[in-house]
């Protein structure tokens, strides 16, 4: 769990200054996102400033999103709404994604399928899917399977596009990444690779740089806004 800074002691006299202004606005938008509900409430307030993302944005002279951003880990993902993509992701929850749900959860969401796929711990709505993606979600629903089976499903560029709320929509999909280990570490590196991370398949050495490290490849998810 990040912290953005120790105390309020140990800040410079620039952000020091924004302090008060900083504390007004962070108790605004959190009324306003929260209203009278008691659960959105312990859900969104941090009351310990120097853990909250939104806080240290806000004390860094940043206004405020008009609405919560996706969340990584539980901390608001401001990098997926304002910067440029795409970004690298690693953990997403396939499993669930496609079976049917229970009557309750059902009548609450409108549907009787799952249709989120949780990225980075954070449910996205699915709206479509390509044929890859199908699938991948086949395979994945049939049972046992292998790395080949991953290292196949990946290489066929399985898409989804999916949506945070009412954020602009983003394509999910396979693009080849670098990465560097120390060479003590690759043989561990490609035991994990062979545990079928799917963010480490089609795993390749490609160099070794001079710096006496040794350069990966692999395809691996990725994020994208679609403009």
């Amino acid at each position: 769990m990040p912290t953005f800074f120790q105390n309020k002691d140990s800040l410079p006299p620039e952000l020091l200054a924004r302090w008060d202004c900083a504390v007004a606005e962070y108790d605004r938008v959190l009324r306003e996102v929260c209203g009278e509900s008691e659960t959105k409430g312990l859900f969104f307030y941090n009351a310990t400033r120097e853990k909250s993302a939104l806080f240290w944005r806000l004390l860094n002279g940043k206004e405020p999103l008009p609405m919560p951003p996706p969340t990584n880990y539980s901390y608001p993902w401001y990098e997926i709404i304002e910067e440029p993509g795409p970004h690298r992701v690693g953990d997403i929850g396939f499993r669930a994604y496609g079976k049917p749900l229970g009557a309750q959860l059902a009548e609450l969401r409108g549907t009787d399928i799952e249709n989120f796929l949780f990225i980075e711990q954070c449910g996205w709505r699915v709206l479509s899917h390509n044929t890859a993606a199908q699938t991948m979600l086949d395979t994945l629903q049939s049972g046992e399977f292998i790395l080949d089976d991953q290292n196949r499903l990946m290489a066929a560029g399985p898409e989804w596009i999916v949506q945070y709320r009412e954020w602009p929509a983003y394509r999910l999909f396979v693009q080849q990444y670098r990465r560097q280990t120390l060479p003590r570490y690759l043989n561990d590196t490609l035991r994990l690779v062979d545990k079928s991370s799917w963010s480490w398949t089609n795993t390749v050495v490609v160099g070794e740089p001079k710096d006496g490290g040794v350069e990966l490849e692999s395809d691996g998810w990725f994020l994208e806004k679609i403009s």
